[in-house]
């Protein structure tokens, strides 16, 4: 049989629709008649254009029972008719459809009697109350079931008592009041046993009775409002997080454009999320084009590793950021980042400061293994010049007369060379300049915006200098006149134009001329020892059988020896009486500790009744208690215990052993013991076999594991490598269970 023909040609009106989407699929030519919609109008509509809500949902209810319905119809000149209907179940055009067959057509509603047979037979809660005052005049057997009346219960109930939030009844009865209409809303409504739950009421006004009264149809939405509600708390919940989240974190879709990003993201870079919306973020982010392609090839890879950028925010400023990518599988990308400045600044700090601990560490071998002045000069002026990056380094030197030389240079290649060059300086042959006598450092950015006398400018235009960093080197003085003196100047010069200095450069060149002086000092009684030594033999020559004598001048020159590295000494004490920094008061004791350690062993050697023989044990047990008291160490704190043999030791010997117990001493009162713990340190010193072995144990902490001490930046542990390797010739190895031990065995030698 051909539906579309009985469907086309039937005389009662008849339409199918969706029941998923509500959308007419077809219409007979009876029913355009009827409501006066055309078939393009028809297809373009859905049910609920022409019915109101809870008639589409009677219709769908009763479908599978074949029940007449009585439903309202609005025409397309806006009237509304009332048609007798039946809706059937059927599958059109693969989907699930109802086909609507029009029985009669009125102007006026069918009887009550009617409604309630109906009602009653719906499986969706239905009331009907009075507009006027909110009493229910009708509620079928869902409907009481639904919210667990008994009948006698239902008499007595206004709708405002069904209503959890009663608040929002009163405007919803004045609009009802007011306008003939049709509304749905969500309500919270509430059982006779006090529970609740979430609605969806669809109501229409009419008369019940020949009252004005409205009907209400209602959809337990509850599961679908637990859902929404949780969702929105677990969205809530994320939102609180990015916002805390100490992360940049933006969101771009598969066009690369910017969607979302968190609080930090706008924190940090200074831009709010619509601020982006008519704007370039990249070019604003990143001027520079090279820069700005680099981002955009970073952010398409969407690899996750991270990467570093240059970004300048809103406010002009350029901070250090750090980003990785996350792709996501819709396409879009998400971009997190971090200021990383702090850090970089941090690094950049690092860096400099090991720089300069490894040109300290160089300096002070060098002075270790040469008592060339000018060798160590030379090499200095070089290593700085090119850690600094400047044009010119001089050590420059004064005569008595304030006039000077240069007397070590290095200088970029194409600049006037100074070195050997008398320079007749009137300023400070007429007192100029006295402050550095005072130990006064300057860092002159520009030497014409200095306020330099004319004497001066002249002097810095001949060799051509712009600007420059300018330290005294200051020597002990002793005799009558105990002191500082002037003796000349370590000078970097930047000739190609002004240089705006940092403070570290200027601290860097201060901490060389304690080198520098350390050098002069060591060089002045090396050639005092040579002299003295030369009077000895001379005096040997003459007084051979003048043993006394002999014994006199050798405690003599120990004695001076002990005196000079007391020079040097105090010469650290009082330099770093002048420093604010700890870590370089730290280094000044630690040199001061090593440099004691030196002069220990001269005051053993001419205090000994037998000059030449050095009591060891004494030495050590005088070199460990020293040190503990210059550590300030609470008594009873750190237990010293001391195993040491009679071991004879020439002073080489006992100076790589002096020095290498007062760094291994050192390291372990500051790094093995905790503020408030309590430790043991043991030193051994024993004949076995052929060589000697000494140990240096504590029970600390311990040194870390990856720690490789034959190849470290620390000054302390490379000496004790040093020492034991190449001056007492011997091997070193280290035990880092429940503690440190460090062992060294070297040759014993006759």
């Amino acid at each position: 049989m051909n539906f579309s023909f009985i469907f086309d040609d039937h005389p009662h009106p008849m339409w199918i629709y969706d029941r998923k989407t509500r959308k007419f699929l077809d219409i007979n030519a009876s029913a355009i008649k009827e409501f006066g919609y055309s078939q393009a109008e028809f297809l373009q509509m859905q049910i609920t254009d022409i019915h109101p809500l809870e008639n589409v949902i009677f219709l769908e209810t009763l479908s599978q029972k074949k029940t007449e319905l009585e439903l309202s119809v609005k025409l397309k000149n806006q009237n509304t008719i009332y048609i007798k209907a039946t809706a059937y179940a059927m599958e059109y055009a693969e989907c699930d459809a109802l086909l609507i067959d029009v029985k009669s057509i009125s102007d006026f509603p069918a009887s009550e009697v009617q409604f309630r047979a109906i009602a009653e037979s719906l499986p969706v809660p239905l009331m009907i109350y009075r507009l006027s005052d909110g009493s229910i005049l009708y509620a079928n057997p869902e409907f009481i079931q639904t919210f667990r009346f008994s009948q006698d219960d239902l008499v007595k109930q206004l709708i405002v008592d069904l209503k959890a939030e009663k608040s929002e009844l009163t405007p919803l009865l004045e609009a009802f009041s007011q306008h003939d209409s049709r509304q749905s809303n969500e309500l919270l409504l509430q059982r006779a046993d006090g529970t609740s739950f979430w609605a969806i009421a669809s109501r229409q006004s009419l008369t019940f009775n020949g009252e004005s009264a409205i009907l209400t149809v209602l959809s337990d939405i509850t599961t679908h409002k637990n859902a929404e509600t949780q969702l929105q708390e677990q969205n809530e919940f994320l939102q609180s997080i990015f916002a805390r989240i100490p992360l940049m974190i933006a969101l771009i879709n598969a066009d690369g454009k910017l969607q979302w990003v968190n609080q930090e993201w706008e924190n940090t870079l200074g831009w709010q999320l619509q601020d982006c919306q008519n704007r370039d973020i990249l070019f604003e982010l990143y001027p520079d084009p090279e820069d700005r392609q680099y981002v955009i090839d970073f952010v398409q890879s969407a690899e996750r590793t991270w990467s570093d950028f240059k970004t300048q925010v809103r406010d002009g400023r350029v901070i250090d950021t750090s980003w990785t990518n996350i792709n996501l599988d819709n396409g879009q990308i998400i971009g997190i980042g971090q200021d990383i400045t702090v850090r970089k600044q941090t690094e950049i700090v690092l860096k400099a400061q090991a720089e300069r601990e490894q040109l300290m560490r160089t300096v002070a071998q060098r002075i270790r293994q040469s008592l060339n002045l000018q060798e160590i000069l030379n090499a200095t002026v070089r290593e700085v010049r090119d850690l600094l990056e400047v044009d010119r380094v001089v050590v420059y030197q004064f005569a008595p007369d304030m006039s000077g030389t240069v007397v070590a240079e290095s200088v970029v290649t194409g600049w006037t060379v100074a070195l050997g060059k008398t320079i007749e300086d009137n300023c400070f042959q007429t007192g100029a300049g006295a402050e550095y006598h005072h130990g006064r450092k300057r860092a002159i950015a520009n030497v014409y915006e200095a306020g330099l006398t004319n004497c001066h400018l002249q002097l810095l235009e001949r060799f051509e200098v712009k600007a420059n960093l300018v330290v005294p080197i200051l020597l002990e003085v002793g005799g009558d006149n105990v002191g500082s003196g002037l003796w000349g100047l370590l000078v970097a010069h930047q000739c190609s134009s002004p240089r705006q200095w940092e403070e570290n450069q200027l601290d860097l060149l201060d901490q060389l001329t304690v080198q520098i002086a350390i050098a002069i000092q060591q060089s002045s009684i090396y050639q005092q020892a040579q002299n003295e030594l030369a009077e000895r033999q001379k005096a040997e020559m003459h007084l051979r059988s003048a043993l006394l004598e002999k014994e006199v001048l050798l405690k003599e020159i120990h004695h001076r020896v002990k005196n000079n590295l007391q020079i040097v000494s105090s010469l650290l004490q009082l330099q770093s009486q002048t420093l604010k920094d700890a870590e370089i008061i730290k280094v000044f004791r630690d040199s001061q500790n090593r440099i004691d350690s030196i002069s220990l062993i001269h005051k053993n050697l001419y205090t000994s009744p037998n000059i030449g023989q050095l009591d060891v044990a004494d030495y050590i047990e005088n070199l460990a208690t020293s040190i503990l008291i210059s550590y300030q160490i609470v008594p009873g704190r750190i237990e010293l215990e001391t195993r040491i043999d009679a071991i004879s030791l020439n002073v080489d010997q006992a100076i790589a052993c002096g020095l290498i117990i007062n760094e291994l001493i050192s390291n372990a009162l500051k790094y093995a013991f905790s503020q408030q713990q309590t430790g043991k340190i043991i030193i051994k010193l024993h004949n076995v076999g052929h060589v000697i072995e000494m140990s240096i144990s504590d029970n600390g902490v311990g040194l870390p594991e990856n720690l490789d001490f034959s190849n470290t930046d620390t000054l302390g542990l490379s000496l004790v490598h040093d020492l034991a390797i190449e001056q007492l010739e011997g091997n070193i190895t280290v035990k880092r269970h429940h503690g440190t031990v460090f062992t060294i065995q070297f040759p014993q030698l006759t």
